[in-house]
C-alpha cells in the first residue's frame, strides 16, 4: 500500500511542477532540438527530470523513515540527477557519464551499505571481496541500461 501512496505523491508533485518547469526551460534555453540521434521531431523542454526528481524525493521524504541507507540512496539518486543536468547542458561524453554512475553507486554501497550478499539459488553468503564488486557492477549495469533506454 505504501508503494501506491508513494506513486500517487510522486505523480501529483511531478504533474504540478511540469508546467512551471516548461516555462522556465524556455527562459533558460533548456530545450532539446531534434536531430538524427533523437526520436522526437519537435523541440522539447529538457526539464521534466527536475520535476520527476522533486516528486520522487518528496515522496520518499514524506513516507519513508530516513536512515543511513535511505539517505545514501537519495544521495546517489541526486548524483545521477546532477550528472543528467550537466549532460543536458554540456553533452557529456560517455566516460564522464560512466564516472557519474560509478560515483553514485559507490556512495550507495560505501555510505549506505547496500550490498548483494546472497542469491536465491546459492545457500550461503558471498564474502565482501566478491559481494561489493558484484554489487557495484550490477548497479552500474542497471543504471547504464536505464540510461540507454531513454
Amino acid at each position: 500500500m505504501l508503494f501506491i501512496f508513494a506513486f500517487i505523491i510522486s505523480l501529483v508533485v511531478t504533474m504540478i511542477l511540469i508546467p512551471p518547469a516548461m516555462k522556465w526551460a524556455d527562459k533558460i534555453g533548456a530545450i532539446d532540438m531534434p536531430d538524427e540521434r533523437k526520436v522526437h521531431t519537435q523541440a522539447i523542454p529538457r526539464v521534466g527530470g527536475i520535476a520527476m526528481v522533486a516528486g520522487s524525493v518528496i515522496s520518499i521524504l514524506l513516507l519513508v523513515e530516513l536512515d543511513l541507507q535511505i539517505m545514501a540512496i537519495i544521495a546517489g539518486f541526486l548524483v545521477i540527477w546532477g550528472f543528467g543536468l550537466w549532460d543536458d547542458k554540456c553533452d557529456l561524453n560517455y566516460k564522464v557519464k560512466f564516472l557519474g554512475q560509478l560515483l553514485a553507486v559507490v556512495i550507495v554501497v560505501a555510505w549506505g551499505g547496500v550490498v548483494v550478499s546472497t542469491f536465491p539459488f546459492i545457500d550461503s553468503y558471498l564474502p565482501d571481496y566478491l559481494a561489493i564488486p558484484l554489487t557495484i557492477f550490477a548497479l552500474v549495469g542497471i543504471t547504464n541500461a536505464i540510461n540507454l533506454s531513454d
